[in-house]
């Protein structure tokens, strides 16, 4: 089991095909390096593609903070690609990613050529952060018991109703690695977390690509959201009656945008 060491914890980590380019994929709250099945089977053939379990998810270490594990997910994830990977890369995350994307490119050498958020909630306004923390204090105010039922109705309301069983039960089946209170005590910490690390002041390089792809029934609902607030160049796709795991149920479209981006940037 393919593990970096990052300051006495674990990342568990794996690499699929050969290539002198790089692909870095990072999963969302509650998921974990397998949620990217459909891109790890199209890109591996031209990409070397690196899939990472979050601190607190799958096989990685669980005991971290909660509230500022992204900037810990950062460190480890830009290490791995420098020290262990040594090539070119974008990076690509869903969801959770939206705190840990940002403070990738404040880390990183110049081996990351690109980023793509994938329906990354942009946290650059105080009433967005509000929401996100008295949804998270909502749950946490449940039973162990019921927390459960209830992340697992949320997680299915997440993923709609165009994905089939089988890729239902590969979406929901990283949540039986997660512990369901830490996963909103992360969420709860959004403000705290974006007073020490502020999305608004994310580098904003000449001539890097950003791409930014969204679902109607996430964070295209509410454009305020979008990281297109903060990249303004950033090239942009939102994808029509779809809701937030789209790079599952849409794979066929998600991967071929994704791929033209890719052109552009290794």
């Amino acid at each position: 089991m393919p593990i970096f060491e990052y300051n006495q914890l674990a990342l568990h980590y794996q690499v699929y095909g050969k290539s002198d380019r790089a692909l870095l994929f990072i999963h969302g709250l509650g998921g974990n390096g397998d949620s990217w099945k459909y891109q790890i089977e199209s890109f591996k053939s031209d990409y070397q593609v690196v899939t990472i379990d979050l601190f607190g998810h799958g096989k990685s270490t669980q005991e971290v903070d909660p509230v500022y594990v992204p900037r810990l997910d950062a460190e480890a994830a830009e290490a791995l690609m420098r020290t262990r990977i040594k090539k070119p890369y974008v990076a690509i995350g869903h969801s959770f990613a939206s705190n840990i994307l940002p403070e990738i490119i404040k880390l990183a050498d110049n081996n990351l050529k690109g980023v793509v958020f994938v329906d990354c909630t942009y946290q650059g306004f105080a009433d967005i952060q509000e929401s996100r923390v008295r949804f998270a204090r909502m749950m946490l105010a449940y039973s162990d018991t019921t927390l459960k039922t209830e992340t697992e109705n949320w997680y299915n309301e997440l993923i709609g109703d165009r994905a089939d069983d089988n890729d239902r039960r590969m979406i929901m089946s990283s949540l039986k690695d997660c512990d369901f209170r830490w996963l909103f005590e992360s969420v709860a910490g959004c403000q705290e977390f974006n007073e020490k690390y502020p999305p608004e002041k994310t580098p904003l390089r000449d001539n890097f690509p950003v791409f930014v792809m969204e679902s109607e029934h996430g964070v295209g609902l509410n454009f305020r959201k979008s990281w297109v607030t903060h990249f303004k160049q950033a090239e942009y796709y939102l994808f029509e009656n779809t809701h937030h795991f789209f790079f599952v149920t849409e794979q066929v479209k998600f991967n071929e945008l994704l791929s033209e981006f890719l052109a552009q940037c290794l």
